[in-house]
């Protein structure tokens, strides 16, 4: 058995139809000429040395390919690969090269086109804010931004200040009605901009203090919102993590004697 995926050199399209007709001309007969994109050369030579789509290694017992050569043309490489593991390595890496050289990642399996896009920094994070406070970027704007990162692929952020200013800017950006009024003020999005970077400070400092008061706080609006029997079975939860300690449990909902797997105190 076998599976299709295909890269593309195209950058601003807006719907997963443009990528599909865009590909649909890549594979028919006649293609439009023009110069190789540099993008697709680099995706593909550093493709092709970690996984040789030409003799003689193509016959390899790791190799994932079902049709060789692959299909290259000046805006494309279009891939026939084994669905088994040893595809898996190479997926892995299709996806490295298709993020580092900003290629679109065709799977027509199942008609889904994705844009591949490195995970943004902290500090580009940063930079959004400010450009949405100073007006350099609307609402609309931030939110095609921010999108990808929080509906999409949040697990590609592995710093958790990060993923909270993004969290923070796409809610921001979703509640903001054209015409209607902001449900935010300028004066709160500063606010929060101010207390994010805040976070992002105390995080630096003491990484496992910082995430302890976060799940302290959780605990404590569980308790708050949905009384203590609730805030109880969340807490069995972060004890049995390691999360909190029975100390940081008792001060918030009382005693540890009904709760198993207790941390250190």
């Amino acid at each position: 058995m076998s599976f299709d995926l295909t890269v593309v050199a195209f950058d601003g399209w807006t719907d997963v139809s443009e990528v599909a007709a865009m590909v649909a001309r890549c594979e028919s007969s006649v293609h439009v000429d023009g110069e190789l994109d540099e993008r697709i050369a680099g995706f593909y030579e550093r493709l092709r040395a970690r996984f040789p789509d030409y003799p003689p290694h193509w016959d390899s017992p790791d190799c994932p390919w079902m049709s060789m050569p692959l299909d290259v043309g000046i805006d494309h490489v279009s891939m026939c690969m084994s669905f088994s593991e040893r595809s898996t390595p190479a997926i892995a890496l299709i996806t490295e090269l298709a993020t580092e050289f900003g290629l679109t990642l065709w799977d027509p399996q199942d008609g889904s086109a994705q844009k591949m896009l490195p995970a943004p920094s902290r500090e580009q994070v940063a930079a959004w804010w400010r450009d949405l406070l100073e007006g350099r970027c609307d609402h609309e704007e931030t939110f095609d931004r921010v999108r990808q990162w929080v509906e999409d692929s949040p697990e590609a952020i592995d710093d958790p200040i990060t993923s909270m200013g993004l969290q923070q800017l796409h809610g921001f950006a979703l509640t903001a009605e054209p015409g209607a009024g902001r449900l935010h003020h300028d004066q709160e999005v500063r606010a929060a901009f101010e207390q994010w970077l805040t976070h992002g400070t105390r995080f630096d400092a003491d990484p496992g203090g910082w995430q302890r008061e976060r799940y302290r706080q959780s605990l404590q609006a569980v308790l708050r919102d949905h009384g203590r029997q609730h805030a109880q079975a969340i807490a069995k939860g972060l004890l049995a993590e390691g999360w909190l300690s029975a100390a940081d449990v008792r001060q918030i909902v009382g005693s540890t004697a009904d709760l198993p797997n207790q941390g250190p105190s």
